[in-house]
């Protein structure tokens, strides 16, 4: 099942600290990405896989940075999004948010995931691309 999530990828935030009581909390805009990715996979109805792994495929389109949009040689490449982004934020934060997000919606828990395969590409067109199957 391919799911296409058209938000642009947002990388998981490290846990912000309250100062008075010490305990740990995640930041709004962070809790509106995962909120945001959650309502768009439950829109889709697909179906909640209970237990057993699971494999994740999982494509990351990033909106290019200026300097990539000025060069007419990088034109093509990120009209056919071939170009990977080889900078930050790292691809395992950006799957940490996503598969924190799709916990109780495509699997029971993310601790399923035995299988990943993922990449971060350019693109004009940001957004979130994820297949998840049992295996």
């Amino acid at each position: 099942m391919m799911i296409t999530i058209p938000v642009p990828p947002k990388p998981q935030a490290r846990p912000r600290f309250n100062s008075f009581s010490k305990r740990a909390y995640e930041d709004s805009a962070m809790t509106a990405y995962k909120r945001s990715v959650k309502y768009h996979v439950m829109a889709s109805k697909h179906k909640l896989i209970e237990s057993g792994a699971v494999g994740v495929s999982i494509t990351f389109f990033v909106y290019p940075p200026k300097y990539l949009l000025t060069k007419k040689k990088m034109a093509q490449e990120l009209t056919n999004e071939t170009l990977y982004v080889d900078k930050k934020p790292d691809i395992d934060n950006y799957f940490k948010a996503v598969t924190d997000a799709l916990e109780g919606v495509l699997y029971k828990n993310d601790g399923q995931i035995a299988a990943v395969t993922m990449q971060k590409l350019y693109s004009l067109n940001p957004r979130t691309e994820i297949e998840v199957e049992e295996i």
